[in-house]
């Protein structure tokens, strides 16, 4: 008895050694077959081409059988850009996403195509959620989108962005093939790559999460990483406190006692050779993707690698930087979830229209130590975003200075019951239908009480930005009665993105169709094409469907 017990033991510790033997072995194999990035093969010299991530992102298919790819955008060079969908198996559309009640993190890099490192860490990410994180798939669907700006990825030169410390063999370039930053046109949707992310992705995936993967070019400090959460206030306090207090604090402590990275929120000094005089974040207005996330209810991070370290620490910090979001992810997601949810519920009162950047705490920063590099140094050209004229000594010292890192509305308007629009304002209507807001149209003639926006005056800008002279409008609400046709547009407020809907249809928002210059036509005479509705009325109207 004792030696079929002793048999039995043995036996069943050789079955065990040959599973653990096997499974080693086809780690060891898929390991072998999962590829390369364009980065790793070359040894940091190179970042990959279109036709090289399209080829990875196939060989990971291959790998395996649960990845999806669909296509979310064509570029106006024809290039197919790609979203990966890397979830449980089961997982091949937005119905069986959102059915299986795991949070849903979008990753987007390459939109400026001169700021490689996030395209190449999101390769390696995609590859890991392939083998060694495969069990982070369990707790989330990822979807990445690792080339958004494919045609300008493909514009590869060594003569671009030349203070940026590699890959030696060139980058791509900041635009789109029209000319266009693509981080400049979430509002106005110019570009079939917006309209294609706004539509396929935002509205169709609708991601808890968006991470969208940049490098600075801007102030010398000492962070191998800095990242912002969404800037604009007009976001629901919930999610901006979330962030600020739980989310980015998390991942900052892991980045250092994991990985011995310093990171801190985006920002650059007033003054390279005068810290004290501040550290300031960027913009709030929501044509920049953070922002505009925020306005859709939706938690988002920007990451901006730092340019002035090395090509391979640049993307092995943003590697690692993406790893501890999918793990505070894992951690918080129901969390998450329930705060997104409870910001499309809420009622909105007051909004901002336009903003003004605050102190928001003192704090300790890390300053590399400059000194003048000739006597125009301390001069005015020296203030703001590109530090001119100083020369690095590589000293790292800690500066307590103030925190410029938050924005307040300077001024407010009230939030409708909805907002009406002129029925002959198409584009306006079209640019609303695929930022995925839903509109109205009036069935017939109907007599209401409505507040008209009454012009004081127009300003359009002198200089043209991404090909427009943004126009800013002033002028007051006065209530009249007045007889709306058939076939008027219809905006409630009521509904999840009305955050969103509110910014780009209040005449003075410094950042809706107004300052885009969409109804430009209309804004010579007295009265703005856009009315509201103060009070909830009842109004036959039709849900408008076609695009």
């Amino acid at each position: 008895m004792r030696l079929r017990n002793l048999r039995s033991f043995r036996f069943a510790s050789l079955s065990v050694r040959m599973t653990l033997i096997l499974f080693l072995v086809s780690e060891a194999a898929l390991a072998q077959e999962l590829p390369k990035t364009t980065a790793e093969s070359s040894n940091y010299r190179e970042t990959s081409r279109y036709a090289e991530v399209m080829e990875f992102v196939s060989a990971i298919q291959r790998a395996d059988p649960e990845i999806r790819v669909e296509t979310f955008a064509m570029t106006n060079e024809g290039r197919a850009l790609p979203l990966v969908i890397a979830g449980p198996p089961g997982i091949v559309d937005p119905r069986t996403a959102h059915t299986s009640g795991l949070p849903i993190v979008f990753i987007m890099a390459n939109i400026h195509a001169g700021e490689v490192e996030g395209k190449e860490a999101a390769l390696m990410l995609l590859r890991d959620l392939v083998s060694s994180s495969r069990k982070m798939r369990d707790d989330m669907v990822v979807l990445i989108a690792p080339i958004y700006n494919a045609d300008g990825n493909e514009k590869i030169s060594s003569e671009h962005r030349k203070t940026q410390n590699g890959p030696p063999e060139g980058v791509g370039v900041r635009e789109n093939a029209q000319g266009l930053d693509l981080n400049r046109d979430y509002m106005k949707l110019e570009s079939p790559e917006a309209r294609g992310l706004i539509a396929n992705v935002l509205n169709r995936w609708d991601p808890l999460l968006t991470v969208d993967l940049h490098t600075t070019n801007g102030s010398f400090h000492g962070y191998a990483l800095t990242y912002a959460p969404m800037l604009n206030p007009n976001a629901s306090s919930g999610l901006i406190d979330f962030e600020h207090d739980t989310l980015l604090p998390q991942i900052r402590e892991q980045m250092r006692s994991k990985h011995r990275k310093e990171t801190y929120y985006y920002g650059n000094f007033a003054n390279q050779l005068m810290p004290e005089k501040g550290w300031y974040t960027f913009d709030s207005r929501p044509r920049f993707g953070n922002n505009y996330v925020g306005l859709r209810n939706r938690f988002t991070i920007l990451s901006e690698a730092y340019s002035y370290i090395d090509f391979r620490a640049r993307v092995e910090v943003t590697y690692q930087f993406l790893h501890e979001i999918l793990n505070a992810v894992e951690k918080h997601g129901k969390k998450m979830m329930k705060l997104a949810a409870r910001a499309d519920r809420a009622a909105l009162r007051k909004q901002g229209v336009r903003f003004e950047i605050k102190p928001w705490k003192d704090a300790e920063i890390l300053w590399e130590k400059c000194v003048a590099a000739d006597s125009e140094a301390a001069g005015p050209e020296n203030q703001g975003e590109t530090p001119h004229h100083v020369r690095r000594t590589g000293q790292i010292v800690l500066v307590k200075m103030t925190d410029y890192g938050i924005f307040a509305a300077k001024e407010k308007d009230d939030a409708p019951y909805a907002f009406l629009i002129n029925g002959d304002a198409k584009n306006a209507a079209a640019n609303l239908l695929t930022h995925g807001i839903v509109l109205e149209k009036l069935k017939r003639d109907t007599d209401l009480e409505v507040d008209q926006f009454e012009i004081k005056g127009a300003k359009a800008e002198e200089h043209a930005f991404q090909g427009h002279h943004e126009m800013t409008l002033n002028g007051k609400w006065k209530s009249r009665k007045v007889t709306l046709p058939a076939g008027t547009y219809l905006v409630r407020m009521n509904q999840p993105l009305a955050r969103l809907a509110f910014y780009l249809l209040d005449p003075r928002s410094d950042d809706g169709l107004f300052d885009w210059n969409f109804f430009d036509s209309s804004v010579e005479g007295e009265v703005a094409p856009v009315r509201r509705i103060m009070k909830p009325v009842a109004l036959d109207a039709t849900i408008v469907s076609e695009r």
